[in-house]
């Protein structure tokens, strides 16, 4: 396959979004060069869903595929039995080999949505660190120090505040490092929060004379409350959302993670996201209408164009006309009185009876009946036929 070397093209993988290139001139030599290269990306099937945050870093890596680069995909099947710990200020939970297969069942079909899934090389883990003898174990760990790993931010945070530190988390590093070795990686990506993990592979690709990949990390996106978006803090926007539903959330972002989710999380140019900028800035636009052509691009890409205007039609319809929404959820429940709290749970409106109460105490539970519109904060509701409970701005469910 031909190596594209295309200058402006080269420029762009460097610098839109990334946070860290090690070596920038060595990576910028190896992409001009014109050999393929093995661009790696390991992932933990730490959820069954992938959301923006990681879909960003699968871009960057259609980036290198188009020009005609060979992906290599990790799956952590192994490293997920630890469980990365670079963005946590607590020991993680270590998954079960049931909880990564289950995980595991849709996630080639979600990356599909941004790779050619055809041209990618997917390779698991557990193929080669689970027939680790303990001696070769013990070698490898003796390429890193005790200090190296405790100053990282997260560890030496926990290590200040008496929070205790696995001795398992102390080996990620050195296991990822070597999955680089085994792939003889030219080039590794991730999150903004991996750099200490992926310049443990430089290190131990130069232990097994393998020239050194470069690294690269890229910007970290904010969820929807301001956040790193993370699937446990439920601030994210996932890529297998409801177009609807996608375009909703993306409408409640702050105005200020604007620009960044164009540069991440699109493909326009960034010639234009300039002009976008320096609109915004000038005052010269409504940010509310910047963003809905950020949520329509966004949605078009995991969906269609399409979806996309129906979306923006339906979020016109809901919040500027003040209508209600063309679909409605139906759900069957008999007439009669009911715990509030606990219906909000049987329709799907609250996880739990203590979010319940909260979004009552707030204010945000709505009853609507023959157009009349009522702010429930009683501890019990009459449930009748054709009654719409709506809970926030987009969530609904009509009563049949």
């Amino acid at each position: 396959m031909k190596i594209i070397t295309d200058e402006n093209k080269i420029e762009d993988i460097l610098t839109r979004g990334t946070e860290d290139i090690i070596e920038k001139e060595s990576l910028k030599k190896r992409l001009l060069s014109g050999k393929q290269l093995n661009i790696k990306l390991g992932i933990d099937p730490t959820g069954p869903k992938i959301h923006l945050g990681r879909a960003t870093i699968l871009m960057k890596l259609r980036d290198f595929q188009d020009l005609g680069h060979n992906i290599i995909l990790i799956i952590g099947n192994f490293t997920a039995l630890i469980g990365d710990a670079s963005d946590k200020d607590a020991m993680r939970r270590a998954l079960t080999e049931k909880e990564i297969k289950e995980n595991l069942k849709d996630y080639l079909n979600q990356i599909g949505k941004i790779l050619d899934i055809k041209k990618v090389q997917v390779k698991y883990n557990k193929d080669w660190l689970g027939k680790l003898k303990s001696e070769e174990l013990i070698q490898l760990s003796m390429n890193f120090t005790a200090q190296q790993m405790i100053q990282r931010r997260n560890f030496k945070e926990r290590w200040d505040e008496g929070k205790p530190i696995g001795l398992h988390e102390l080996m990620y590093p050195l296991l990822q490092g070597y999955d680089s070795v085994v792939i003889k990686s030219d080039v590794e990506i991730g999150g903004f929060d991996q750099l200490f993990n992926l310049k443990a592979g430089r290190i131990l690709q130069r232990v097994f004379n393998q020239e050194p990949q470069d690294v690269m990390t890229l910007k970290m996106i904010y969820g929807l409350d301001g956040r790193k978006m993370s699937t446990s803090w439920g601030n994210v926007i996932n890529i297998l959302d409801d177009p609807i539903d996608m375009f909703g959330k993306l409408m409640t972002l702050n105005d200020d993670l604007i620009i960044d989710y164009f540069e991440s999380c699109t493909r326009i140019p960034m010639i234009q996201i300039e002009e976008i900028k320096k609109s915004l800035k000038n005052k010269e636009v409504n940010p509310k209408e910047i963003k809905k052509s950020l949520a329509k691009e966004i949605v078009t890409i995991f969906h269609n164009s399409k979806e996309a205007q129906k979306a923006q039609e339906e979020f016109e319809q809901v919040f500027e006309d003040k209508k209600l929404p063309t679909e409605i959820e139906e759900v069957k429940i008999e007439k009669g009185g009911y715990n509030t709290q606990e219906l909000l749970v049987k329709l799907s409106l609250a996880k739990s009876k203590s979010e319940a109460k909260r979004l009552i105490d707030q204010g945000g539970v709505k009853i609507i009946n023959n157009s009349n519109i009522e702010v429930i904060k009683t501890e019990t509701i009459e449930v009748e036929k054709g009654m719409i409970v709506q809970v926030g701005k987009r969530n609904f469910r009509k009563i049949i």
